[in-house]
C-alpha cells in the first residue's frame, strides 16, 4: 500500500512537469512565429473576408441589398428629391446657384444632363438611416444607391462600417472647393457657414453673447428700425448695481410694452415685485416715467382718447413687399416687417417705419411709396362708424375655390392669377372683384385665349352666359395636356433605357408637352439607342 502511494506521488510530479513543458513550448512557438500563428483578429483594422456565396442566382438579380448609401456626386444636379423623400431626415443637402451674369460652368452629368447648381454639401448620417431605400427611387439621375447587390458594378458591398465615434458615421460626398464656391458668387454662403461654425465653437466653450455690445446697441438705435429684443429704455437701468432688480425691471418693461401699457402701470408692476427698492433703481424708474421712445408705440392713453378711436392690429401680408425689385432694399423692408409682426404692430406703424427708412436712404421712387401707403388701414372712430353703418349695404364676400385656376396650363400665368386670388382673399373681396382683377391682368399681358376668359367669367357671382361647349373644351384641353408621372418609367427593367426615357421626360416637361408627344420622343430615343423591346413598347403604349 505504501509503495503504491509513493509511486503515484512521483507519477503526478512527472505529469506536471511534462504538461508545463508542453504548454510553454507551444507558447514559445507562437512568440517566435506570431505573424503566422496569430489567433486574434485586430478588429476593426482587420476584418474577415466575405466568403463566396452561391444561392442559385447572381447579385444582379437582387431587387436591393440593404447596405450603406453611396452617392456619385458628379451626377448630382441638386434637385433635393432624395432629401425630401427621406422619412428620418438623415440626408442634408445645400445647393448654390451661380449668380446672374456669372460664366461659371457647373458641368454635366454622365447622362449629359446640364448641371445648373453646385452642391457644396451632401451629407448622409448612416446612424439615423433606416435603410428604407425611399431616397433612391425619385432620383432622376440615379446617382444615389445602396452599395452591393444589383449595384455591385458601381460600388462593392460595404457590409460593415462601424466607427469609434458616432460623428464618423456622417458621410460627406460633396467635392466642391471654396474656390469654386467663390467663383460661383457664393461669398454669402461661406460667410453664413462660418458664422454657424463660430456659433458652435462658442457653444462648445460655453461662451455666451456679448452683453456690453447689446447695451451699446440700445444707446444708439437706428432710425426707422426697432431694436431686436432689446428695449430702448433698458439703457436707463444700466447703472443699477443689483442684477436681480435689473432683470425684474427689464422683464416688466418688455411685457408692458408688448401689451401697450403706460409707464405708470409698468412702474407699479415693478414695485409690486420688488419689496425693497435701492436708490439707483428708484432713480432709473423716475427717468423711465418720462422716457421718450421716439416712435408711435408708446404705452398709455392718447389725449384724443375721448374720441374713442378703435385701432386695428391687422398687418398686411409680407408678400406685398415683393414688388420692390432692389434685393437689398427689399431685405431691409422685410426686416422691419418681421420686427413689427413680432411686436404685434399694425400696418400703419410698420409702413411709417418703412417710409422713414426710404427717406433716410434718399429713395423717392413714387411707385414704391404709393404702394406702401396703399397698405395702410383706416382707423375709424366709433362715432363715425355708427353714423355710416346704417347707410352701408352689406356686399357678398363669397369667393370661388382656388382650384378653379388649375385648369390653366401656363405655369407662369397660373401663378400670377393665384397671386391675384390670394390678395383678394386677404382683402375679403368677392368673386366678381377678383375675376375683374384677373381679366385686367390678362388684358395687360395680351392674353386673349377665349377658353380662359370664358372660364374666369363663369366664376363670377352674376355669371354671364357661357356656352357649355366652351366650358367642356377647357376641361378637355386640361386633361389632354396633362403629363403622366415620371415614376411610371421605373417599370422599365433595362437601366440604360430607363435613364434615356427619364432624360427625355425631364427635357420635354419644361416645354409643357403632352403625354403622347413625350412618349413618341421616348420611343424614338430608345429605338435610336437600339434598346427597344416588346416589354418597353407595351409599357409606353399603356401610358399614352
Amino acid at each position: 500500500m505504501g509503495a503504491y502511494i509513493l509511486s503515484q506521488y512521483f507519477i503526478n510530479i512527472y505529469d506536471t512537469v511534462k504538461t508545463m513543458l508542453s504548454g510553454m513550448s507551444l507558447t514559445m512557438k507562437h512568440m517566435r512565429k506570431k505573424k503566422e500563428l496569430v489567433a486574434t483578429m485586430q478588429y476593426p483594422n482587420e476584418k474577415w473576408p466575405i466568403p463566396e456565396r452561391n444561392i442559385g442566382f447572381d447579385n444582379s438579380e437582387y431587387n436591393v441589398i440593404r447596405s450603406r448609401l453611396h452617392v456619385d456626386i458628379d451626377d448630382c444636379i441638386g434637385c433635393l428629391q432624395c432629401e425630401k423623400a427621406c422619412p428620418v431626415d438623415c440626408i442634408k443637402i445645400d445647393t448654390l446657384k451661380p449668380s446672374k451674369g456669372s460664366d461659371f460652368d457647373c458641368g454635366k452629368t454622365s447622362n449629359d444632363s446640364p448641371k445648373k447648381m453646385l452642391v457644396p454639401r451632401f451629407t448622409i448620417d448612416m446612424s439615423e438611416c433606416m435603410y428604407c431605400n425611399l431616397c433612391v427611387y425619385p432620383c432622376p439621375e440615379e446617382c444615389i444607391y445602396m452599395v452591393g447587390g444589383p449595384n455591385e458594378p458601381k460600388h462593392d458591398i460595404d457590409y460593415e462600417f462601424s466607427k469609434y465615434s458616432k460623428h464618423d458615421l456622417i458621410f460627406e460626398f460633396s467635392n466642391v472647393s471654396e474656390t469654386q464656391i467663390i467663383e460661383a458668387g457664393g461669398q454669402d454662403y461661406l460667410a453664413e457657414k462660418k458664422a454657424v461654425s463660430d456659433k458652435v465653437k462658442n457653444g462648445e466653450k460655453l461662451m455666451g453673447g456679448d452683453v456690453s455690445a447689446a447695451d451699446s446697441s440700445s444707446e444708439s438705435p437706428v432710425v426707422g428700425k426697432r431694436s431686436k429684443g432689446i428695449d430702448k429704455a433698458f439703457v436707463l437701468f444700466k447703472g443699477v448695481s443689483d442684477g436681480k432688480m435689473k432683470a425684474v425691471a427689464r422683464k416688466a418693461i418688455a411685457y408692458g410694452r408688448r401689451n401697450l401699457e403706460d409707464p405708470a402701470t409698468i412702474i407699479s408692476a415693478i414695485k409690486n415685485q420688488l419689496n425693497d427698492i435701492s436708490a439707483d433703481m428708484e432713480s432709473a424708474l423716475n427717468q423711465f416715467s418720462s422716457f421718450d421712445y421716439g416712435d408711435s408705440v408708446k404705452g398709455g392713453s392718447s389725449s384724443d382718447s375721448s374720441q374713442n378711436v378703435s385701432v386695428s392690429t391687422e398687418l398686411f401680408n409680407i408678400k406685398e413687399i415683393n414688388i420692390v425689385e432692389d434685393k437689398l432694399l427689399r431685405a431691409n423692408l422685410k426686416k422691419i416687417y418681421m420686427n413689427g409682426k413680432k411686436n404685434k404692430l399694425n400696418s400703419n406703424i410698420v409702413v411709417d417705419e418703412m417710409l422713414v427708412l426710404l427717406k433716410g436712404k434718399g429713395i423717392d421712387d413714387s411707385t414704391i411709396i404709393d404702394h406702401l401707403n396703399s397698405l395702410k388701414i383706416n382707423e375709424v372712430s366709433s362715432a363715425s362708424t355708427g353714423a355710416s353703418s346704417s347707410a352701408e349695404v352689406e356686399a357678398s364676400t363669397e369667393l370661388f375655390e382656388i382650384k378653379e385656376i388649375n385648369v390653366i396650363e401656363d405655369k407662369l400665368l397660373r401663378a400670377n392669377l393665384k397671386k391675384v386670388y390670394m390678395s383678394g382673399k386677404k382683402n375679403k373681396s368677392n368673386s366678381d372683384i377678383v375675376v375683374e382683377e384677373m381679366l385686367t391682368l390678362l388684358k395687360d399681358k395680351g392674353v386673349d385665349d377665349l377658353n380662359i376668359l370664358n372660364h374666369l367669367k363663369s366664376l363670377k357671382l352674376n355669371k354671364p352666359k357661357v356656352s357649355d361647349s366652351n366650358q367642356v373644351s377647357v376641361v378637355n384641353n386640361a386633361k389632354e395636356n396633362k403629363l403622366f408621372d415620371m415614376k411610371l418609367l421605373n417599370d422599365i427593367a433595362d437601366k440604360v433605357a430607363r435613364g434615356t426615357a427619364k432624360k427625355v421626360y425631364i427635357a420635354n416637361k419644361k416645354s409643357n408637352k403632352s403625354s403622347k408627344e413625350v412618349i413618341d420622343k421616348i420611343k424614338k430615343a430608345i429605338s435610336t439607342a437600339g434598346l427597344m423591346n416588346e416589354d418597353i413598347e407595351n409599357l409606353l403604349g399603356e401610358l399614352e
